[in-house]
């Protein structure tokens, strides 16, 4: 698996890290820490041309300037492998982005999940993924779900993963915005 990702700001992964802690102790939510660090996702494909989507991230990254946005509450994605998550608002700054990413990207990419495209996208932290059982999806809102979480991200990179099998396989270039 490929994905465009970028990590949020220190601040707001402190108080990402420290749900995904919650989680973990009340509920036994694990899987993830398989994950390289709260962040958002941008695409995700089977495989890329990776020496030209990374030089497309690099362009666009030094043409970007960094931006903010706001998370206001919980969200999840039900199904069979439901997602729980953090919802960021869906500002211009990031919608922009987004169609930039995959415009330039998708030639380039093999077999994109198209739960990313842009006209299905919704941005999100994840805070559980893969392991989430009825009993555990009901804890994690137990845990959670009556704080309020009122949440300022700044958005500065863009960061190009590939993962194998195994997570801790994770290769990672990242580039910071410029513009």
């Amino acid at each position: 698996m490929y994905a465009i990702i970028s990590e949020i700001d220190p601040k707001a992964a402190v108080t990402v890290k420290d749900l995904w802690g919650r989680l973990r102790e009340a509920c036994g939510l694990m899987v993830i820490y398989e994950l390289p660090t709260p962040h958002l996702t941008w695409m995700v494909a089977e495989a890329f041309d990776v020496p030209v989507v990374e030089a497309i991230m690099a362009d666009i990254a030094a043409n970007t300037h960094e931006f903010n946005t706001y998370v206001f509450g919980f969200g999840i994605f039900s199904g069979e492998r439901p997602v729980f998550y953090l919802p960021p608002v869906k500002s211009q700054a990031m919608f922009a982005l987004h169609s930039q990413i995959w415009r330039q990207t998708l030639s380039y990419s093999h077999r994109p999940n198209q739960y990313y495209s842009p006209s299905h996208w919704m941005p999100h932290i994840t805070l559980a993924i893969n392991d989430i059982t009825q009993e555990s999806l009901a804890c994690a809102l137990e845990s959670v779900a009556f704080e309020p979480v009122e949440m300022r991200i700044t958005v500065d990179n863009l960061i190009v993963v590939a993962q194998e099998d195994d997570p801790s396989s994770m290769a990672l270039k990242k580039f910071r915005f410029m513009g």
